[in-house]
């Protein structure tokens, strides 16, 4: 427990807000900025009114952070918004047509004020005969699924990662990109996150190259308040924390809310990294950054990476209403995915310093005990959203941890490890991750440019449109 209270959700974070960010800045001499700025907010079936308010927040931040902040466009400025949409097609055509609202908002209150582009990026089922073209076998998308809209959280923020930047711009060179990814759910958006979490990376000489945002999550459920972050504390601290603790990820701070949608990333760094397809890309890009690959080398050294505090994130009550079943079952299709992508990328390494699944799983154990502990200590509500108990939550969490686990350290004979191999081979779609977007570039060489531009004209630009230009 003494552990658990030095290290789970202490927020000792490097960016504790926007004021002590701009001291930061300025101590070094406020360096212009060097890199484009790019807000991508992954939507899927979100509530469209939070998504608007969301929008309107984030567009204004370079008007509000000049006006309250005395930061001017020469040393802080969002060049875009994308809102990349996997919603179903009533909800995206709502979402679009709230987006034009935001534009007649945003011109009514700041006029000739320097306003965001925004766009919007519907994925339906013309994006995915794009995408079949031209990687159908990067990822793995079968001739049956080619009229069907692509799904999954890290195809989104991959896919939107194609097109932040103009490839005929002039000025800042496409390379020098910075991606600020929010999720749409957060109903206590600021117009500050952006800078917090994206002014550490876009500056002239930073080595900050990383960034993840910390924060106390709730939810409103009728008239309460009620506690959020059900598998943020009852895997992703003590999976991450344990990996932290044995030396796999070797960083002295804790990783205060490993589980966060809110980063922001230099977009060379995130084409080198694999991005799992579903649940578990917030884990996964952590251990591919932050933890130790199969030779002991990490990608980033801890002065490359930054953690932020957002304050408070009041999210959409998704699980409220639902019987506590389906709320659990919901839980553990989650946990499954986070480990499952947990053990392909660093399993081999686990093996040798666990050794066997009891081992593993009894300091699992004594993790989520500790974390979800501190998780209710240092809230002010003891409610967990969706009717379920914390001892529900642990053992249905527990249960899928364990599975994965037994499978991961089973002693095969040759005749099953062939087996195992063939099977890969043969469920070849079935992979966790799409491959390193700077491999693909390499491998499909002027087609990728090409890909870029077909999805970049399938934007919807809202703001400004051609009439305003």
């Amino acid at each position: 427990m003494e552990y658990a209270k030095e290290n789970f959700f202490n927020y000792k974070v490097d960016m504790p807000s926007l004021e002590y960010a701009k001291q930061y800045l300025e101590e070094r001499g406020y360096p212009r900025q060097a890199k484009r700025l790019v807000i991508v907010i992954p939507d899927r079936n979100e509530d469209p009114e939070a998504l608007r308010a969301t929008v309107i927040q984030l567009a204004m931040s370079n008007f509000l952070t000049n006006i309250f902040h005395h930061i001017d466009r020469e040393h802080f400025r969002i060049d875009k918004i994308i809102v990349s949409d996997q919603s179903d097609t009533g909800i995206a055509r709502k979402n679009k047509g709230l987006l034009y609202t935001v534009k007649d908002v945003l011109y009514n209150t700041l006029r000739e004020a320097d306003i965001p582009e925004i766009h919007h990026l519907r994925f339906d089922a013309a994006m995915t005969g794009i995408l079949y073209e031209h990687l159908r076998d990067h990822l793995k998308v079968a001739r049956q699924e080619k009229d069907r809209p692509i799904l999954g959280k890290g195809m989104n923020m991959a896919i939107s990662s194609l097109v932040c930047a103009d490839l005929t711009a002039d000025g800042i060179e496409d390379k020098d990109t910075v991606l600020v990814f929010v999720d749409a759910e957060n109903k206590e958006i600021s117009y500050r996150d952006p800078f917090l979490l994206g002014s550490p990376l876009i500056y002239e000489g930073t080595p900050v190259l990383f960034s993840k945002a910390a924060f106390r999550r709730y939810h409103i459920e009728g008239d309460r308040r009620a506690l959020g972050g059900r598998v943020n504390a009852s895997i992703g601290v003590p999976l991450i924390t344990m990996l932290v603790h044995e030396g796999l990820m070797p960083i002295q701070k804790p990783i205060c809310y490993p589980l966060s949608g809110e980063i922001g990333i230099d977009r060379e760094l995130f084409w080198s990294i694999k991005i799992a397809k579903k649940y578990g890309v917030e884990t996964t890009t952590l251990l591919q950054l932050l933890g130790k690959d199969e030779k002991g080398e990490v990608n980033l050294s801890e002065e490359n990476f930054v953690q932020v505090d957002l304050g408070i994130n009041m999210d959409q009550p998704l699980a409220e209403g639902k019987p506590p079943k389906e709320v659990l079952h919901g839980v553990r299709n989650m946990a499954e995915d986070i480990v499952s992508a947990t053990f392909q990328l660093m399993g081999k390494q686990i093996k040798q310093t666990w050794g066997g699944a009891d081992a593993f799983m009894k300091m699992f154990r004594q993790f989520q005990r500790d974390s979800m502990e501190r998780w209710m200590q240092v809230h002010d509500s003891r409610l967990i959203t969706g009717g379920v108990n914390p001892d529900q939550l642990r053992k249905a969490v527990h249960g899928a941890v364990r599975e994965h686990a037994e499978e991961l350290f089973l002693e095969e004979s040759f005749v099953q490890r062939t087996w195992r191999r063939l099977k890969r081979v043969m469920h070849a779609g079935d992979d966790m991750f799409i491959p390193q977007l700077n491999s693909i570039r390499d491998d499909i060489g002027g087609k990728f440019d090409q890909l870029r531009e077909r999805l970049i004209n399938k934007m919807e630009r809202i703001l400004p449109d051609k009439k305003d230009k």
